[in-house]
């Protein structure tokens, strides 16, 4: 009884330590999930950016053309490194985080066991859509918010309506629709 104790204890040490390592990953995939969602609304933000400087740049040509010299300077002023200084991240720096050292699990040393890897069980939780109340304003935080309480399916349905790829996670596709979708569109979605 003695030697089955110490290679349960053992077992069971190399889970707790495998379960550490998975929630690590876990939490690394989705700081970096949540960074990839802000490079995308920075990405239409640029664009959408692009497209307006692009139209009073032809408004101006249209209307008095010896100003576009001075349209071109105001830009350029936005570049520079004095503009930029006063401009604030929109988030906080993160704090540094501190992953775990890995440890790489033990087996037990059993001649008789056959070479059989241990399962790892994985908690799956159940979202279901749940109702969504219109409000007056709501904010991308908002919006989000709301795409990621979806289920899968209705967030895909979705994505597919707004022509926007349906792939990936839920969070991942809510970091595509965010900024292009209305409060009324989850609404219609889940309804």
């Amino acid at each position: 009884m003695q030697l089955l104790a110490a290679k349960f204890n053992q077992i069971a040490t190399a889970i707790e330590t495998t379960n550490a390592q998975i929630a690590a990953l876990q939490a690394k995939l989705s700081e970096l999930q949540e960074h990839q969602q802000q490079l995308l609304s920075v990405e239409q933000a640029c664009q959408s950016a692009l497209a307006q400087v692009g139209t009073a740049l032809s408004m101006l040509n249209h209307v008095d053309p010896a100003e576009i010299g001075t349209f071109k300077a105001a830009v350029e002023a936005q570049f520079g490194t004095d503009a930029i200084a006063f401009l604030e991240s929109a988030t906080p720096t993160p704090a540094e985080t501190v992953e775990p050292e890995p440890v790489e699990p033990t087996a037990p040393e059993s001649p008789a066991a056959p070479d059989v890897e241990p399962a790892i069980d994985v908690e799956a939780t159940d979202t279901t859509d749940t109702p969504i109340v219109p409000t007056p304003t709501t904010t991308a935080a908002d919006i989000e918010g709301l795409l990621n309480k979806m289920t899968i399916q209705n967030i895909r349905k979705l994505a597919s309506a707004k022509k926007v790829s349906g792939n990936g996670t839920r969070a991942a596709i809510a970091g595509r629709l965010k900024a292009i979708v209305t409060q009324a569109d989850i609404w219609n979605a889940t309804a």
